[in-house]
């Protein structure tokens, strides 16, 4: 069984999911920021084209990190659910990568002077940002960023402030 946990105060969690139909396929990525009850902050998504599943899951990150920094947050956790990208934003040497000038972007934003830890989470504890990514992906919607979560989403918000459990799927 899994569930979202809420981060220590003063900190603030920020979950970012990616979400490509096919690899490369049309994507979106989404994320939001709550507080240490599970609150709503702030969100954002946006659909990207067609990419793969690690380029949409950086976006996703990079994004997160970037309206956290705009937003004058400096104590993060960050959940992505895709092992691979946070593992790659973690190696220390990734110049010639193909995604190597996200990369760089990420990692000037984490350079900053905030406090800032990453933490893998599983798919079934990231049930918020996967339907902000997908919410986007089919669309052609540049940047959005949500001041409220959308109406329809309020469920799976409520779902996770309360720890609801869920079943880990194969």
């Amino acid at each position: 069984m899994i569930a979202w946990h809420p981060p220590t105060a003063p900190g603030l969690k920020i979950n970012v999911d990616g979400s490509s139909f096919g690899n490369p396929g049309r994507a979106g990525f989404g994320g939001l920021i709550r507080n240490d009850v599970g609150g709503w902050i702030h969100g954002f998504s946006e659909s990207c084209g067609r990419v793969s599943n690690l380029l949409v899951e950086l976006y996703a990150i990079l994004n997160g990190l970037q309206l956290a920094w705009d937003l004058g947050f400096r104590i993060i956790t960050l959940e992505p659910d895709y092992k691979s990208a946070l593992d790659l934003i973690l190696d220390n040497d990734t110049t010639y990568h193909p995604h190597a000038i996200v990369l760089g972007r990420i990692r000037t934003l984490m350079s900053r002077d905030w406090s800032l830890l990453f933490n893998h989470t599983l798919r079934e504890g990231n049930e918020c940002a996967d339907w902000l990514a997908k919410y986007d992906a089919q669309s052609d919607v540049s940047l959005k960023l949500w001041v409220s979560p959308p109406p329809q989403f309020a469920h799976v918000l409520l779902a996770d402030a309360s720890c609801v459990l869920r079943l880990r799927s194969s």
